[in-house]
């Protein structure tokens, strides 16, 4: 009996793994979502500027709180070379209950709702929350996220790196020699 279970279990876990890291290298399914204003954004029409981490989470859920501040600062630090984080919010409650924390929270990303679970479940096959990917140009997904993991932030920062054109560093030309006088 005992390993008539164990083996029911061990194979659930596999076929959970195998569907979970399915996604890579696969096209992002494409999706419409209202952000805290009430527009629409279109998934293809950001990531095709650059790459895009999707972050499924909610209020409620204690490691996404956790998870924020990695996600800020990830944000920070790569968003003015192209780098964008769309945060979908499953908060049944919607805008309602998302808006006043993401304000107090000073979360500096685009928020978008999906109040019914559709994207998250359907799409994205999502079983709890946080769950994210890293989306390329193209539309491909490079990396997938299941839970709070440890070494976020620095595997995130790696990984956006990767996706990003290098940064040009030009020679400071604004002092002028003692011989250019």
């Amino acid at each position: 009996m005992k390993k008539t279970i164990f083996a029911a279990l061990f194979i659930a876990v596999a076929f959970s793994i195998a569907a979970y890291s399915q996604a890579i290298n696969s096209k992002a399914p494409d999706f419409t979502l209202p952000d805290l204003n009430g527009n629409n954004v279109k998934l293809s029409d950001v990531y095709s500027k650059g790459p895009v981490f999707v972050s499924f989470w909610a209020t409620w859920c204690g490691p996404c709180k956790k998870e924020i501040p990695e996600l800020i600062s990830v944000y920070n630090k790569y968003h003015s070379r192209g780098f964008e984080i769309l945060a979908v919010s499953i908060d049944k409650s919607g805008a309602g209950v998302v808006k006043p924390f993401a304000e107090s929270s000073k979360l500096p990303y685009r928020i978008l709702l999906d109040p019914t679970g559709e994207i998250f479940s359907r799409k994205y096959k999502g079983m709890g929350v946080p769950y994210g990917f890293l989306i390329n140009k193209d539309g491909v997904v490079v990396k997938s996220y299941y839970g709070l993991t440890p070494g976020f932030e620095a595997s995130l920062s790696k990984e956006v790196e990767k996706l990003l054109p290098a940064v040009e560093i030009k020679p400071d030309t604004s002092k002028t020699k003692e011989t250019d006088k």
